[in-house]
Protein backbone atom coordinates (compact mmCIF):
# COMPACT_ATOMS: atom_id res chain seq x y z
CA UNK A 1 0.00 0.00 0.00
CA UNK A 2 1.38 3.59 -1.46
CA UNK A 3 2.39 5.94 2.09
CA UNK A 4 -0.10 8.83 2.11
CA UNK A 5 2.14 11.70 2.61
CA UNK A 6 1.20 14.04 5.63
CA UNK A 7 2.14 16.84 7.40
CA UNK A 8 2.07 14.13 10.60
CA UNK A 9 4.40 11.50 8.46
CA UNK A 10 6.27 14.78 7.11
CA UNK A 11 6.95 16.06 10.88
CA UNK A 12 8.21 12.79 11.74
CA UNK A 13 10.27 12.05 9.05
CA UNK A 14 11.97 15.29 10.38
CA UNK A 15 11.89 15.30 13.85
CA UNK A 16 14.00 11.38 13.39
CA UNK A 17 16.40 12.48 11.03
CA UNK A 18 16.97 15.79 13.33
CA UNK A 19 17.11 13.79 16.54
CA UNK A 20 18.69 10.71 15.50
CA UNK A 21 16.49 8.61 17.03
CA UNK A 22 13.67 5.92 15.52
CA UNK A 23 10.31 6.95 14.59
CA UNK A 24 9.43 4.67 18.34
CA UNK A 25 11.90 6.39 20.40
CA UNK A 26 9.64 9.43 19.32
CA UNK A 27 6.65 8.01 20.70
CA UNK A 28 4.92 6.53 17.74
CA UNK A 29 4.20 2.74 17.27
CA UNK A 30 2.87 2.78 13.89
CA UNK A 31 2.66 5.14 10.78
CA UNK A 32 -0.89 4.32 9.41
CA UNK A 33 0.16 3.90 5.05
CA UNK A 34 -3.92 5.41 4.96
CA UNK A 35 -5.11 8.00 7.61
CA UNK A 36 -8.39 6.87 8.99
CA UNK A 37 -11.62 9.37 9.11
CA UNK A 38 -14.89 9.62 8.21
CA UNK A 39 -16.71 12.65 10.24
CA UNK A 40 -16.16 16.69 9.05
CA UNK A 41 -17.31 19.12 11.15
CA UNK A 42 -16.89 17.51 14.69
CA UNK A 43 -14.56 19.09 17.30
CA UNK A 44 -11.73 17.59 16.21
CA UNK A 45 -12.13 17.73 12.54
CA UNK A 46 -8.63 18.00 10.83
CA UNK A 47 -6.75 17.12 13.31
CA UNK A 48 -4.00 14.33 12.86
CA UNK A 49 -4.36 12.16 16.00
CA UNK A 50 -2.14 9.49 17.37
CA UNK A 51 -4.17 6.29 19.17
CA UNK A 52 -3.20 4.67 22.24
CA UNK A 53 -1.59 1.15 20.98
CA UNK A 54 -4.74 -0.59 23.50
CA UNK A 55 -7.13 0.16 20.70
CA UNK A 56 -8.34 -1.80 17.72
CA UNK A 57 -8.50 0.13 14.33
CA UNK A 58 -9.90 -2.04 11.45
CA UNK A 59 -6.78 -3.51 9.10
CA UNK A 60 -4.38 -1.81 11.26
CA UNK A 61 -1.69 -4.06 13.33
CA UNK A 62 -2.34 -3.55 17.28
CA UNK A 63 0.22 -4.76 19.33
CA UNK A 64 -1.12 -4.02 23.03
CA UNK A 65 2.36 -2.94 23.97
CA UNK A 66 4.09 -6.27 23.23
CA UNK A 67 4.82 -7.40 19.73
CA UNK A 68 4.48 -10.89 20.96
CA UNK A 69 0.87 -9.93 20.97
CA UNK A 70 0.61 -8.14 17.80
CA UNK A 71 -2.86 -8.66 15.37
CA UNK A 72 -5.07 -6.75 12.96
CA UNK A 73 -8.00 -5.54 13.76
CA UNK A 74 -11.02 -6.59 11.66
CA UNK A 75 -13.16 -3.69 13.43
CA UNK A 76 -12.74 -0.65 15.14
CA UNK A 77 -13.07 -0.58 18.76
CA UNK A 78 -15.52 2.02 20.59
CA UNK A 79 -12.69 4.05 21.41
CA UNK A 80 -12.11 4.40 17.62
CA UNK A 81 -15.68 4.59 16.73
CA UNK A 82 -15.71 7.65 19.41
CA UNK A 83 -12.24 9.26 17.76
CA UNK A 84 -14.01 9.03 14.51
CA UNK A 85 -17.40 10.22 15.54
CA UNK A 86 -15.25 13.52 16.79
CA UNK A 87 -13.74 14.10 13.50
CA UNK A 88 -10.26 12.92 14.51
CA UNK A 89 -8.04 12.01 11.84
CA UNK A 90 -6.43 9.04 13.08
CA UNK A 91 -2.51 8.81 11.70
CA UNK A 92 -0.69 5.81 13.55
CA UNK A 93 -0.39 4.42 17.42
CA UNK A 94 1.40 5.83 20.13
CA UNK A 95 3.49 3.59 22.50
CA UNK A 96 2.46 1.87 25.50
CA UNK A 97 3.09 -1.03 28.09
CA UNK A 98 2.63 -4.42 27.62
CA UNK A 99 -1.72 -4.05 28.21
CA UNK A 100 -1.31 -0.81 29.65
CA UNK A 101 -0.73 -1.95 32.95
CA UNK A 102 2.24 0.13 34.14
CA UNK A 103 3.13 4.03 34.83
CA UNK A 104 6.27 3.73 32.56
CA UNK A 105 6.10 2.50 29.09
CA UNK A 106 8.65 0.17 28.01
CA UNK A 107 6.99 -1.63 25.18
CA UNK A 108 8.50 -5.70 24.72
CA UNK A 109 10.27 -5.60 21.38
CA UNK A 110 9.93 -1.98 20.48
CA UNK A 111 12.23 0.74 21.22
CA UNK A 112 10.81 2.91 24.34
CA UNK A 113 10.27 6.15 23.55
CA UNK A 114 12.74 9.29 24.76
CA UNK A 115 11.41 11.90 27.03
CA UNK A 116 12.21 15.58 25.24
CA UNK A 117 12.92 16.79 28.50
CA UNK A 118 15.96 14.44 28.74
CA UNK A 119 16.97 10.90 28.08
CA UNK A 120 18.12 10.39 31.64
CA UNK A 121 13.83 11.24 33.03
CA UNK A 122 11.97 8.17 31.98
CA UNK A 123 8.83 9.43 30.13
CA UNK A 124 6.20 7.66 32.21
CA UNK A 125 3.25 5.63 31.24
CA UNK A 126 1.23 3.71 30.20
CA UNK A 127 0.45 6.72 27.83
CA UNK A 128 4.17 7.51 27.55
CA UNK A 129 4.29 7.40 23.53
CA UNK A 130 1.24 9.76 23.19
CA UNK A 131 3.07 12.27 25.99
CA UNK A 132 6.85 12.05 24.46
CA UNK A 133 4.95 13.09 20.86
CA UNK A 134 2.74 15.73 22.14
CA UNK A 135 6.10 17.31 23.78
CA UNK A 136 8.41 16.59 20.66
CA UNK A 137 5.09 18.35 18.29
CA UNK A 138 5.04 15.12 16.21
CA UNK A 139 1.29 16.27 16.74
CA UNK A 140 -0.66 18.77 18.89
CA UNK A 141 -3.15 15.82 20.53
CA UNK A 142 -3.03 12.02 20.92
CA UNK A 143 -5.74 9.63 22.22
CA UNK A 144 -4.73 8.54 25.86
CA UNK A 145 -6.79 6.57 28.49
CA UNK A 146 -6.21 6.94 32.68
CA UNK A 147 -6.96 3.73 34.29
CA UNK A 148 -4.49 5.00 37.35
CA UNK A 149 -2.75 7.65 36.58
CA UNK A 150 -1.96 7.23 32.88
CA UNK A 151 -3.12 10.56 31.05
CA UNK A 152 -1.62 12.92 34.07
CA UNK A 153 1.31 10.41 34.85
CA UNK A 154 3.20 11.08 31.24
CA UNK A 155 1.99 14.37 31.18
CA UNK A 156 4.09 15.45 34.53
CA UNK A 157 6.92 13.31 33.18
CA UNK A 158 6.90 15.38 29.90
CA UNK A 159 6.50 18.49 30.88
CA UNK A 160 2.61 18.51 29.68
CA UNK A 161 -0.42 19.72 31.11
CA UNK A 162 -3.08 16.47 31.23
CA UNK A 163 -6.67 16.08 31.76
CA UNK A 164 -8.07 12.51 33.41
CA UNK A 165 -12.16 13.25 32.53
CA UNK A 166 -14.91 12.58 34.44
CA UNK A 167 -15.86 8.75 33.86
CA UNK A 168 -18.73 6.75 35.68
CA UNK A 169 -16.90 4.11 37.57
CA UNK A 170 -19.71 1.75 37.89
CA UNK A 171 -19.57 0.68 34.35
CA UNK A 172 -19.37 -3.27 33.99
CA UNK A 173 -19.56 -3.65 37.56
CA UNK A 174 -16.31 -1.29 38.30
CA UNK A 175 -13.76 0.48 35.91
CA UNK A 176 -11.20 2.74 36.78
CA UNK A 177 -10.34 3.77 32.77
CA UNK A 178 -11.25 7.12 31.59
CA UNK A 179 -10.58 7.78 27.52
CA UNK A 180 -9.43 11.19 26.48
CA UNK A 181 -6.49 13.05 25.63
CA UNK A 182 -2.81 14.43 26.01
CA UNK A 183 -2.10 17.71 24.32
CA UNK A 184 0.58 20.31 23.83
CA UNK A 185 -1.17 22.90 26.27
CA UNK A 186 -3.97 23.63 28.18
CA UNK A 187 -5.56 25.37 25.72
CA UNK A 188 -5.49 22.90 23.45
CA UNK A 189 -6.15 20.23 25.86
CA UNK A 190 -9.63 22.55 26.42
CA UNK A 191 -9.85 21.82 22.43
CA UNK A 192 -9.15 18.28 22.45
CA UNK A 193 -11.99 18.05 25.19
CA UNK A 194 -14.75 20.39 23.27
CA UNK A 195 -14.23 22.38 26.51
CA UNK A 196 -14.49 26.48 26.96
CA UNK A 197 -12.32 27.68 29.79
CA UNK A 198 -14.01 30.27 32.39
CA UNK A 199 -12.85 33.29 33.62
CA UNK A 200 -12.79 32.79 37.34
CA UNK A 201 -13.06 35.46 38.71
CA UNK A 202 -15.60 36.79 36.52
CA UNK A 203 -17.64 33.74 38.09
CA UNK A 204 -17.08 34.82 41.38
CA UNK A 205 -17.89 38.08 40.84
CA UNK A 206 -21.05 36.49 38.93
CA UNK A 207 -21.99 34.91 42.26
CA UNK A 208 -19.92 31.30 42.00
CA UNK A 209 -18.55 30.89 45.38
CA UNK A 210 -14.72 31.09 45.51
CA UNK A 211 -13.16 27.52 45.56
CA UNK A 212 -12.04 26.24 48.93
CA UNK A 213 -8.54 24.26 48.06
CA UNK A 214 -7.46 20.75 50.52
CA UNK A 215 -3.27 20.41 50.52
CA UNK A 216 -1.53 17.33 51.08
CA UNK A 217 1.47 15.85 49.94
CA UNK A 218 1.01 12.79 52.39
CA UNK A 219 1.10 9.48 50.29
CA UNK A 220 -2.77 8.34 49.88
CA UNK A 221 -1.92 5.18 49.00
CA UNK A 222 1.51 4.08 50.28
CA UNK A 223 3.39 4.75 53.53
CA UNK A 224 6.48 6.34 51.59
CA UNK A 225 8.07 9.34 51.48
CA UNK A 226 8.13 12.07 49.10
CA UNK A 227 11.11 14.40 47.38
CA UNK A 228 11.29 17.67 49.75
CA UNK A 229 11.61 19.47 47.10
CA UNK A 230 8.39 18.63 45.57
CA UNK A 231 6.65 18.93 48.71
CA UNK A 232 7.89 22.55 48.93
CA UNK A 233 7.18 23.97 45.39
CA UNK A 234 3.75 22.04 45.42
CA UNK A 235 2.88 23.71 49.19
CA UNK A 236 4.17 26.76 47.72
CA UNK A 237 2.66 27.31 44.75
CA UNK A 238 -1.01 26.27 45.85
CA UNK A 239 -0.59 28.70 48.84
CA UNK A 240 -0.27 31.47 45.84
CA UNK A 241 -3.60 30.71 44.47
CA UNK A 242 -5.55 32.43 47.50
CA UNK A 243 -3.86 35.71 45.35
CA UNK A 244 -6.44 34.79 42.98
CA UNK A 245 -9.99 36.33 43.29
CA UNK A 246 -10.96 32.60 42.59
CA UNK A 247 -10.00 30.59 45.61
CA UNK A 248 -10.91 31.47 49.04
CA UNK A 249 -8.91 28.98 51.13
CA UNK A 250 -6.05 26.52 50.88
CA UNK A 251 -5.89 23.99 54.24
CA UNK A 252 -4.34 20.96 55.06
CA UNK A 253 -6.46 18.28 53.24
CA UNK A 254 -6.98 14.92 55.87
CA UNK A 255 -6.43 11.39 54.20
CA UNK A 256 -9.23 10.35 52.24
CA UNK A 257 -8.65 6.78 53.70
CA UNK A 258 -6.38 4.57 54.99
CA UNK A 259 -3.54 3.23 52.37
CA UNK A 260 -4.72 -0.38 53.04
CA UNK A 261 -7.26 1.20 50.70
CA UNK A 262 -5.33 0.54 48.10
CA UNK A 263 -5.12 -3.23 48.53
CA UNK A 264 -8.67 -3.43 47.14
CA UNK A 265 -7.73 -1.39 43.72
CA UNK A 266 -4.85 -4.08 43.30
CA UNK A 267 -6.69 -6.98 43.04
CA UNK A 268 -9.02 -5.44 41.30
CA UNK A 269 -6.57 -4.46 38.80
CA UNK A 270 -4.71 -8.26 39.10
CA UNK A 271 -7.78 -9.74 38.86
CA UNK A 272 -8.08 -7.81 35.37
CA UNK A 273 -4.86 -9.91 33.81
CA UNK A 274 -6.19 -13.19 34.85
CA UNK A 275 -6.60 -14.34 31.06
CA UNK A 276 -3.74 -12.15 29.66
CA UNK A 277 -2.42 -14.73 26.89
CA UNK A 278 0.94 -15.12 26.72
CA UNK A 279 3.89 -14.58 26.52
CA UNK A 280 4.01 -11.80 28.79
CA UNK A 281 6.69 -10.05 30.62
CA UNK A 282 7.86 -10.64 34.39
CA UNK A 283 5.13 -8.24 35.97
CA UNK A 284 2.68 -8.98 33.90
CA UNK A 285 2.79 -12.61 34.35
CA UNK A 286 2.99 -11.36 38.15
CA UNK A 287 -0.31 -9.37 38.13
CA UNK A 288 -1.67 -12.55 35.88
CA UNK A 289 -1.14 -15.04 38.56
CA UNK A 290 -2.57 -12.52 40.85
CA UNK A 291 -5.22 -12.37 39.55
CA UNK A 292 -5.91 -15.86 38.89
CA UNK A 293 -6.34 -16.09 42.79
CA UNK A 294 -9.09 -13.40 43.27
CA UNK A 295 -12.69 -15.44 42.93
CA UNK A 296 -15.74 -13.80 40.74
CA UNK A 297 -17.37 -13.41 44.14
CA UNK A 298 -14.50 -11.70 45.49
CA UNK A 299 -14.55 -9.69 42.47
CA UNK A 300 -18.08 -8.64 42.84
CA UNK A 301 -17.32 -7.68 46.35
CA UNK A 302 -14.65 -6.11 45.45
CA UNK A 303 -16.69 -3.88 43.31
CA UNK A 304 -19.12 -2.98 45.74
CA UNK A 305 -16.56 -1.84 47.91
CA UNK A 306 -14.50 0.65 45.42
CA UNK A 307 -18.07 2.22 44.34
CA UNK A 308 -18.53 2.72 48.09
CA UNK A 309 -15.77 4.67 48.80
CA UNK A 310 -16.68 7.84 46.89
CA UNK A 311 -19.15 8.72 49.38
CA UNK A 312 -16.56 8.02 52.37
CA UNK A 313 -14.37 10.18 50.79
CA UNK A 314 -16.80 12.96 49.92
CA UNK A 315 -17.77 12.92 53.96
CA UNK A 316 -13.84 13.07 54.67
CA UNK A 317 -13.58 16.19 52.39
CA UNK A 318 -16.92 17.81 52.85
CA UNK A 319 -15.47 21.59 53.33
CA UNK A 320 -12.86 21.37 49.83
CA UNK A 321 -14.28 21.64 46.19
CA UNK A 322 -10.59 20.66 44.69
CA UNK A 323 -7.65 18.62 46.62
CA UNK A 324 -4.06 19.94 45.27
CA UNK A 325 -1.42 17.01 45.98
CA UNK A 326 2.09 16.68 44.14
CA UNK A 327 1.38 14.72 40.86
CA UNK A 328 5.06 12.43 41.58
CA UNK A 329 6.72 11.61 44.60
CA UNK A 330 10.15 12.16 42.83
CA UNK A 331 11.20 13.30 39.68
CA UNK A 332 11.07 10.70 36.68
CA UNK A 333 13.51 7.62 37.49
CA UNK A 334 15.79 6.79 34.87
CA UNK A 335 14.26 4.26 32.28
CA UNK A 336 14.27 0.59 33.16
CA UNK A 337 14.24 1.76 37.18
CA UNK A 338 11.28 -0.21 37.75
CA UNK A 339 11.83 -3.04 35.39
CA UNK A 340 14.58 -4.63 37.14
CA UNK A 341 13.45 -4.87 40.03
CA UNK A 342 11.68 -8.22 41.29
CA UNK A 343 7.73 -7.78 40.16
CA UNK A 344 6.29 -7.37 43.87
CA UNK A 345 8.96 -4.54 44.39
CA UNK A 346 8.32 -3.31 41.00
CA UNK A 347 4.93 -2.65 41.64
CA UNK A 348 5.26 -1.47 45.00
CA UNK A 349 8.23 0.78 44.06
CA UNK A 350 5.17 2.40 41.01
CA UNK A 351 3.16 2.88 43.98
CA UNK A 352 4.99 4.96 45.95
CA UNK A 353 6.30 6.87 43.27
CA UNK A 354 2.51 7.80 42.06
CA UNK A 355 0.58 7.66 45.54
CA UNK A 356 -2.23 9.82 44.48
CA UNK A 357 -3.35 9.45 41.50
CA UNK A 358 -5.43 6.63 41.61
CA UNK A 359 -8.02 8.12 43.90
CA UNK A 360 -9.57 9.94 41.39
CA UNK A 361 -9.42 6.62 39.01
CA UNK A 362 -11.42 4.93 41.75
CA UNK A 363 -13.99 8.00 42.25
CA UNK A 364 -14.40 8.73 38.90
CA UNK A 365 -14.09 12.14 39.77
CA UNK A 366 -12.06 14.45 37.40
CA UNK A 367 -8.25 15.57 37.59
CA UNK A 368 -5.91 17.54 36.19
CA UNK A 369 -1.76 17.75 36.10
CA UNK A 370 -0.33 20.68 35.51
CA UNK A 371 3.77 21.32 35.63
CA UNK A 372 4.92 25.07 38.06
CA UNK A 373 7.11 25.89 35.13
CA UNK A 374 7.22 26.08 31.58
CA UNK A 375 9.99 23.23 30.47
CA UNK A 376 11.81 25.64 28.17
CA UNK A 377 12.80 27.91 31.00
CA UNK A 378 14.46 25.22 32.44
CA UNK A 379 15.96 23.13 29.47
CA UNK A 380 17.54 19.88 30.98
CA UNK A 381 15.70 20.10 33.86
CA UNK A 382 12.19 18.56 35.03
CA UNK A 383 9.79 20.79 36.01
CA UNK A 384 8.00 19.49 38.99
CA UNK A 385 4.21 19.06 38.62
CA UNK A 386 0.68 19.77 40.85
CA UNK A 387 -1.98 17.52 40.86
CA UNK A 388 -5.30 19.38 41.05
CA UNK A 389 -8.47 16.88 41.87
CA UNK A 390 -12.39 17.79 41.74
CA UNK A 391 -14.04 16.91 44.77
CA UNK A 392 -17.17 15.18 43.26
CA UNK A 393 -18.80 17.61 40.81
CA UNK A 394 -17.99 20.34 42.74
CA UNK A 395 -15.80 21.80 40.04
CA UNK A 396 -16.17 20.95 36.05
CA UNK A 397 -13.16 19.70 34.48
CA UNK A 398 -13.54 23.35 31.98
CA UNK A 399 -12.70 24.77 35.44
CA UNK A 400 -10.15 22.29 36.68
CA UNK A 401 -8.41 23.74 33.37
CA UNK A 402 -8.98 27.24 34.29
CA UNK A 403 -7.70 26.70 37.91
CA UNK A 404 -4.30 24.82 36.24
CA UNK A 405 -3.67 27.98 34.05
CA UNK A 406 -3.92 30.07 37.00
CA UNK A 407 -0.89 27.44 38.37
CA UNK A 408 1.29 28.69 35.67
CA UNK A 409 0.14 32.49 36.72
CA UNK A 410 0.91 32.46 40.16
CA UNK A 411 4.10 30.31 39.79
CA UNK A 412 5.67 32.63 37.72
CA UNK A 413 6.20 34.81 40.72
CA UNK A 414 8.57 32.02 41.83
CA UNK A 415 12.42 31.17 40.53
CA UNK A 416 11.98 28.49 38.18
CA UNK A 417 14.65 26.35 39.37
CA UNK A 418 12.94 25.73 42.66
CA UNK A 419 10.15 24.74 40.32
CA UNK A 420 12.57 21.76 39.33
CA UNK A 421 14.87 19.67 39.54
CA UNK A 422 18.01 18.68 37.88
CA UNK A 423 18.40 15.33 38.19
CA UNK A 424 16.49 11.47 37.92
CA UNK A 425 14.46 10.42 40.96
CA UNK A 426 15.73 7.96 43.65
CA UNK A 427 13.25 5.84 43.95
CA UNK A 428 15.29 3.85 46.86
CA UNK A 429 15.06 7.18 48.67
CA UNK A 430 10.97 7.14 48.60
CA UNK A 431 11.40 4.20 51.20
CA UNK A 432 8.81 1.40 49.80
CA UNK A 433 10.15 -1.57 50.49
CA UNK A 434 8.82 -3.53 53.15
CA UNK A 435 10.21 -3.71 56.30
CA UNK A 436 10.28 -7.23 56.94
CA UNK A 437 8.99 -8.45 60.51
CA UNK A 438 10.72 -9.87 63.29
CA UNK A 439 9.45 -13.66 61.94
CA UNK A 440 9.46 -12.84 58.11
CA UNK A 441 12.30 -12.35 55.83
CA UNK A 442 12.09 -10.64 52.81
CA UNK A 443 13.55 -12.39 49.68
Amino acid sequence: MTMITSGFSTRLAGLAAEMGLSQQQLGVTRVYSQPHSTHAGQPLAGEEVLIKDLQQVAGEVTTFGSEDQARTATLNDSATLRLLDRGATLVGASATSEYGVTAYTEPVGQDSPVNPLGAQFMPGGSSGGAAVAVARGVVNIAHATDGGGSIRIPAACCGLPGLKPAHNPRIGGFTSTAHGYLARDIETTARAYALDIPDLTSAVHEGREPLRIGYTNTPFHSSSSIDPAIAAATAAVTALLTSTEAVTSVSQAPAPYSPRTFELFREVLTSRCAQLPGPLSPLTRWLKEQGQQVTELRREQLHRQLNAIGEDVLATWTDFDIIATPMLACAPPTPGTFSALPPRLNFLAQTAWTPWATLWNITGWASVSVPLVDPQLVPGRWPISLQLGAVSDRVSEAELLALARAVSTVASALPPEGLSLDAPGDIEALSYRPRPSAHSHEH
